[in-house]
């Protein structure tokens, strides 16, 4: 199995594929077998955020219009939800990962120094 490179951002998965010879296809690229990548690899990226927390009335209409005084809001059990505008990308990224064995997570850590 090919494995998936997950980088947080489009220009952050072209810094990555520069280094190797691509195919471009929509949503992602794949490596071209080489050294490095024996059966070739893929390269695919999040356009921000790709899931969310949903919004508090999707748990509780009740929490459509909150007050102070109905903090905090804590659902029984979290949900999530595919970004508005990124499904396409999201369905990408999933088919991706179930194609594989291994996912190499090459997005920033967001730790500051």
């Amino acid at each position: 199995m090919k494995p998936v490179i997950l980088a947080e951002k489009p220009s952050q998965a072209k810094a990555y594929a520069d280094a190797f010879s691509v195919r471009k296809y929509e949503g992602f690229l794949e490596i071209n077998p080489c050294p490095i990548f024996p059966e070739g690899a893929y390269i695919t990226w999040g356009v921000g955020h790709l899931v969310e927390l949903k919004e508090p009335h999707a748990y509780n209409p009740a929490w459509k219009r909150w007050t102070l005084g109905s903090l905090p809001i804590l659902p029984d059990r979290y949900e999530f939800q595919v970004a508005k505008g990124k499904f396409k990308q999201f369905q990408i990224v999933k088919k991706l990962i179930r194609g594989t064995d291994t996912v190499i997570n090459a997005c920033d850590n967001d730790i500051s120094p």
